[in-house]
């Protein structure tokens, strides 16, 4: 239980670091990343590219806590080195899909997480979107350490 309050501080230390450095006063980026860490709910970007609108409307038919979320890096992204993947798995089928991205006003911070073995968990709350012709498919996230 110790190990896992120092690792939460440790987490709250860092996220709040790179927050301050971007430009937040450091009560601020304190505040923002003790949020972060209680859990943030976060909506999914790049939704829109790929097959990934086919996949979120496949989604819709489980229930969302049947999912399991994973947060992978992409250190090799050519268009932000700090981009974070969100893959859904679904456990019974044995299938997993990339479902798009964290978006960047928290893959900074999380990918700092990620890349120093702190644990960062997600939860699928559900899929939003889909309720008319032209309405496109997003996703719903809990995100904490």
């Amino acid at each position: 239980m110790k190990k896992h309050i120092v690792n939460i501080r440790r987490a709250v230390c860092i996220m709040a670091n790179e927050l301050h450095k971007t430009g937040y006063s450091l009560s601020r980026a304190f505040k923002r990343a003790w949020k972060t860490a209680k859990g943030t709910a976060i909506k999914a970007a790049g939704v829109t590219y790929e097959n990934r609108q086919e996949i979120l409307k496949y989604l819709t038919q489980f229930r969302p806590d049947h999912l399991t979320v994973t947060l992978e890096r992409e250190s090799h992204n050519t268009y932000d080195q700090n981009s974070i993947c969100i893959v859904v798995h679904i456990p019974y089928l044995k299938k997993k899909a990339k479902i798009g991205y964290v978006s960047k006003a928290y893959n900074a911070e999380i990918a700092r997480l990620l890349d120093q073995g702190i644990p960062v968990r997600a939860r699928l709350m559900g899929i939003i979107g889909g309720y008319s012709y032209k309405e496109t498919y997003g996703a719903l996230l809990d995100v904490a350490v």
